[in-house]
Parts: structure tokens; sequence; C-alpha cells
């Protein structure tokens, strides 16, 4: 799993008073991806899993509600469908 560090990197951010909403973003995005696979999340790479976590991260952080007329959220889920595809079980999922 992707520490606070990790997501920080990931986001280019350094600022430690950015810590608490980084780590809300970062749970939000694991919930989500772990939601997405289901029961197929024992069996997935984790190099993917983290792919994945990474572009949830990123796209919750930087769409913020700021930006309410674009529909990101069905763009990240249509690139996270292409990025763990072959680890879903679509009768399960």
């Amino acid at each position: 799993m992707i520490s606070l560090e990790d997501a920080k990197l990931a986001l280019h951010i350094t600022d430690p008073a950015r810590d608490t909403e980084v780590q809300m973003y970062l749970m939000q995005a694991i919930a989500g991806v772990t939601q997405y696979l289901g029961a197929q999340l024992a069996t997935t790479p984790p190099e993917l899993l983290d792919a994945g976590t990474l572009k949830v991260l990123g796209n919750l952080y930087e769409h913020r509600g700021d930006d309410a007329a674009e529909n990101h959220d069905e763009k990240i889920w249509e690139g996270l469908s292409l990025l763990l595809m072959r680890s879903r079980d679509p009768a399960v999922a």
C-alpha cells in the first residue's frame, strides 16, 4: 500500500501542513480501488494496485470540487478500468 510520504511524493507536495488532506484523499483512493477490485484484490499484483491507487489519488487531489463542470470521475474510472481490467473478475465485481 501507498504510504503518506509516497503519496506526497507522487503529488509533488512538500508542505507538512497538507498531510491531513493528502491522507484523507489517500484513504479515499485506497477504498475506491479496493471496492473496484472486490474479490480480486488478493490476486492483483501490488505494483498495479499501487499504480491504480496513485491514479485515483491524483484525480481526487487535483479535482477537489472546484471544477464541477468537468466530468473527471468518469475519466478516472475509465483509466482505472484499463489499468486493472486483467485483475478484475467481472462476474464478481
